[in-house]
């Protein structure tokens, strides 16, 4: 709810800030184990009714949509309680676990109770994304060779959004292997950063290196082609698309021409109110989950087989 606060930020920032203001929903109740929040709430939306237990809420409220926010270690209880209650429209924040098991069970009660399932990797909210998607498949920088990848805070955490956009823009992921990254840096404890190759079914090669957030935020793609490079930068809000020219120094080279760059985005989107959109057009049945149980499944077993390789000595892992 903080970040509602942040006047940087494009609104809604939250979950909480979509439902409260989307024109299409009304957010009926919260529930949190910190009493404190339930004044931050109130300052936000009066009459909106406050729970410390989700099973009561459920109970009492029966939402059709229900937003799990919770740290990643309490989403496999928290799913399981939501699915039990048959609530018709989950939005979960990523990763859908920690445990593939887990994982695998989420997905497959999702699909038995008629669940729809959205995780929230942000950037399958993102419409300049599918964009350049396709863009990129009608060969804007022709056929792609390699990609370089650089993100922060976590493996799992923030990687997980960089396997689900690298799935998205250059398909299935077919092995890794990777490496500790030694040097000091910010991450949750329980999960530190990971350096790796990727490969892809395609035969397209990505490094995937991480940095330091206090040095520096950085979430960054850039896939380079036969016919120029495409960065997606700034942390998800620009693509920039550089061309080859003839090279003004060496005779008979090409190179890469930095000083005419075609610029895409320069702000950031509305993803959250476009993942409202989606959840809404779901349930009235006009559109299905543009994230998925499974394509967020995919993308917890390659970062697992990343920590797997890590563990086997940085051995080629096959997923």
């Amino acid at each position: 709810m903080l970040l509602e606060s942040d006047p940087k930020r494009i609104k809604p920032a939250t979950h909480f800030g979509l439902w409260s203001s989307h024109p299409r929903t009304e957010l009926v109740a919260v529930c949190d184990n910190d009493q404190k929040k339930f004044k931050i709430a109130k300052t936000m939306k009066l009459d909106v009714q406050t729970y410390t237990d989700p099973e009561e809420l459920l109970k009492e409220i029966k939402p059709d949509i229900v937003s799990i926010s919770t740290w990643k270690d309490t989403h496999y209880q928290m799913m399981k309680l939501a699915l039990r209650h048959k609530v018709p429209a989950i939005v979960l924040e990523k990763p859908i676990a920690e445990k593939l098991e887990h994982a695998r069970e989420i997905v497959e009660e999702a699909k038995r109770n008629g669940t729809h399932l959205f995780i929230n990797h942000r950037r399958r909210f993102d419409p300049l994304v599918y964009e350049m998607v396709d863009e990129i498949n009608k060969g804007i920088i022709g056929e792609i060779l390699q990609a370089s990848i650089f993100y922060v805070f976590g493996l799992i955490t923030t990687g997980t959004h960089l396997i689900d956009v690298l799935r998205l823009f250059l398909g299935e992921i077919k092995w890794v292997a990777a490496f500790p990254n030694i040097k000091e840096h910010f991450a949750p404890t329980d999960d530190p950063c990971v350096d790796a190759f990727i490969g892809f079914e395609s035969g397209i090669k990505a490094s995937f290196q991480s940095l330091d957030m206090k040095d520096y935020d950085i979430f960054q793609i850039d896939f380079y082609g036969r016919k120029g490079k495409i960065s997606f930068k700034n942390i998800g809000r620009d693509f920039e698309i550089i061309r080859p020219k003839i090279s003004p120094e060496h005779t008979g080279f090409i190179e890469l021409n930095d000083d005419e760059i075609e610029c895409r985005g320069g702000a950031p989107r509305n993803q959250f109110m476009f993942l409202g959109d989606n959840v809404i057009d779901c349930l009235e049945g006009r559109a299905t989950s543009l994230s998925t149980g499974e394509d967020s499944l995919r993308a917890l077993e390659i970062l697992l087989a990343m920590q797997k390789s890590v563990e086997l000595g940085n051995k080629v892992v096959f997923v």
